[in-house]
């Protein structure tokens, strides 16, 4: 468990606060404060969307989609979509670690219960997309 928080292992320096601050350097100032274990599935999906502190975002987004494949707060899945559209020089880091919540993904999918189908058939194009990325890589 790392009790650094995003401030202290990425060094960064905070947005300085003043009247104008708008609500992207509002949430950066509160994301650095947080430690890793603190990260809401909102700030790892902005953070991988972001591509900011992108490893982090990347091992903390793995270990949600272990605990739930469907993760996503806006629709289901939608962590999933986040993590495939992170930086990839970080995320072809971790593609062993991945491959195996893919393939357990793609067979849930099949089974789940979907709020609609569109949902169903963008997660798996996801997915398919995921693991034909990692099999180029291979």
């Amino acid at each position: 468990m790392n009790s650094k928080t995003l401030k202290e292992i990425y060094e960064y320096d905070l947005i300085p606060d003043d009247a104008e601050n708008y609500p992207q350097e509002e949430w950066f100032n509160v994301l650095m404060k947080k430690t890793p274990e603190d990260l809401t599935l909102s700030d790892i999906c902005r953070m991988l969307r972001q591509k900011i502190c992108s490893v982090v975002a990347i091992d903390r987004a793995i270990e949600m989609l272990e605990n739930d494949l469907f993760e996503g707060e806006l629709y289901e899945g939608q962590l999933m979509t986040s993590l495939y559209n992170a930086k990839e020089k970080y995320l072809r880091l971790r593609y062993d670690d991945i491959a195996p919540i893919l393939s357990k993904a793609e067979l849930s999918a099949l089974s789940h219960e979907w709020q609609s189908a569109d949902e169903k058939s963008e997660y798996l194009r996801t997915v398919e997309a995921f693991i034909s990325r990692i099999k180029e890589a291979q």
